[in-house]
This record gives structure tokens, sequence and C-alpha cells, in this order.
């Protein structure tokens, strides 16, 4: 067959034997920042559609109010924003939820201090509403004095844009893991080269022009490449479905530091928007054509390096 025929005893090249190795992890490296970055943009689109927008509406304690006044006017606000336009719902968070949000802060005895925590309301509203945030304060200040509303867009841009740098970042490890790749590929053919110089100026002798010297090499980088492509891109999928509590909990982390900037949508809705976090059919799709663009790297890269070779050494 031409895919295993070859006048150059090329498999037997000390180089070329770690050649499917060294490419293989490089495939990994390469697919695990592919994949990461992946899951980051649906994070990110998650994020952008579900967050924006969002309000937590603060209201201050008033000790000399008797619990009905306070339920009865909790209920007066309540009504007052799901009656805004574009709001889609309105939840009070409960009391065991704000003493996690402070207990970073606090420590483990915040449930003990006598301290009248301020009642929390989480606002969601449509992605596309617009909400005067003003005049709501304004009417909600009408029926609760020193009310304070938290806008969660300041936040989702600043997570978006460290989603973003980490995107970058994976960019430039790939198109660097790339580059290396190359690189090998370049040291083993020239290696190989050298090695077998003596049958390379026979087979001249004999008739065979630089393209078929030339395909010896690139037939060999694409067959060793595909074989390592594949094994390393199966040890990365393996790898990103394993690190996806991990991702998880990191993002839950990254909700913690935006509680702790005044954002507090909850983790209730966090776990919800990282419940569907994963690669999707096109995603898997995509991690599947590494091998395959690692071996035409490869292939392209060593015939480019016997030809240039060939041609200097005449």
């Amino acid at each position: 067959m031409a895919w295993r025929r070859s006048d150059l005893p090329l498999h037997g090249d000390p180089a070329a034997r770690f050649l499917p190795w060294i490419l293989g992890f490089l495939v990994y490296l390469s697919a695990l920042m592919v994949g990461c970055s992946l899951m980051i943009d649906q994070l990110a689109d998650n994020w952008r559609t579900s967050l924006a927008g969002n309000l937590t509406v603060e209201l201050p304690i008033d000790p000399t109010l008797g619990t009905k006044a306070r339920a009865d006017r909790l209920d007066a606000v309540i009504d007052l924003i799901t009656a805004t336009p574009g709001v889609t719902g309105a939840t009070v968070l409960e009391h065991a939820e704000l003493e996690r949000l402070l207990r970073p802060w606090l420590g483990d005895t915040v449930g003990e201090l006598d301290v009248a925590l301020p009642t929390m309301i989480a606002v969601t509203a449509h992605q596309d509403a617009v909400i005067d945030r003003a005049d709501l304060r304004n009417r909600l200040t009408a029926i609760v004095p020193d009310t304070r509303i938290d806008d969660h867009g300041d936040w989702v841009d600043d997570a978006l844009h460290f989603l973003r740098s980490m995107q970058a970042l994976a960019v430039f490890l790939v198109i660097l893991v790339l580059t290396t790749a190359a690189a090998t590929v370049i040291f083993v053919t020239r290696t190989g080269l050298a090695v077998h110089q003596p049958v390379i100026e026979i087979l001249h002798l004999v008739g065979a022009q630089d393209s078929y010297i030339a395909r010896q090499f690139q037939t060999q980088s694409l067959r060793v490449s595909l074989m390592g492509g594949i094994i390393g891109t199966a040890l990365a999928v393996l790898t990103l479905i394993a690190m996806k509590p991990v991702l998880g909990s990191t993002v839950l982390d990254m909700a913690d530091m935006g509680e702790d900037r005044g954002v507090m949508a909850g983790h209730g809705l966090m776990q919800g928007l990282t419940s569907g976090l994963g690669l999707t059919p096109w995603h898997w799709a995509a991690l599947a054509i590494l091998p395959l663009a690692m071996a035409l790297l490869a292939m392209l890269t060593a015939r480019w390096t016997v030809l240039r070779s060939i041609n200097r050494s005449l």
C-alpha cells in the first residue's frame, strides 16, 4: 500500500520514534485549550443572556416597625417591582442565604450576631428590557427610605472581560503549540535527511525527483502525527469531562466575588447557569478536527522542509 510503502527506512530513525508522542502531547494541550475556550464562550453567552439587566433591591430594616407593618411594606415593594414594565419576577432572598453571603466577611458566627439584616430582593428582567433605575429607586424610596438598587451589569461586564482575556490567552497558547509542533517536525525531518543522505543520493541517481523524496517524508509525518493526534485528542476529551465540575466550582467562586461586591444574585441562579455547562455536538466536531489539522500541518511542514533543504544543497 502507498500508505506503508517507503524507500527510506524513516520509521527506524531515533528522532522519528518520539515524534508521535511529542505531537500527541501537543495535540492534547491544544485540545484542552480549545475545549476550555469553547466552554468559556458558552458560559459567557449564558451570563450575557441571563444576568444582564437583572437587579438587586436592598431594603434597610426599620426597627421601629412591627412585624405586620414590615410585611405590608414588603408586599407593597414587591407589587411595585413586578408592575414595572420589563420585570419578569422578584424573589426575596432567605435569611440563610444572606448569612451565607456575609460569612466570608464575618465568619461562621454571623448567625449569632444580634444584627438586623436588610431585606434583599433579586429582580429578573427581560433580556432586552430597559429599566429606568433612577425612577424605580425614587418610587421605592417613597415606600422604604434609603432603598438601594444594585445593577448586575458592571459585574457581568468585568466577568465577561476576564473570560474573553482567558480566551485570548488560550488562542495565543494554541498558536504557540502549533509553532512548536512545526518546529519539531522541521527538526525531525532535517535529522532524517542527514541520516539518509546516502540513500537519497542513490535515489536521485536512479531518477527520483525531489517531490518523490519529499513524499516519503510527508507520508511518514502524516501517519505518525495522525496516530499521536488521535491519542492526544482522546485523552483531552477525558480530561475535559473530568474538568467540568472543577470549572463549575470556579464559576461559583466568581459568583461569590460578585456577591462580595454587592451583586447578590444568589447561588441558585449561578448553579442554574452552570448546570448546562459543557460541550455541544459542534464543539466535539471542532475537537475531532484537531488531529486532522495537526496531521496536515506536519505533512506540509515536512514537505516544505525537504524541498527547501534539497534546493539549498544543490
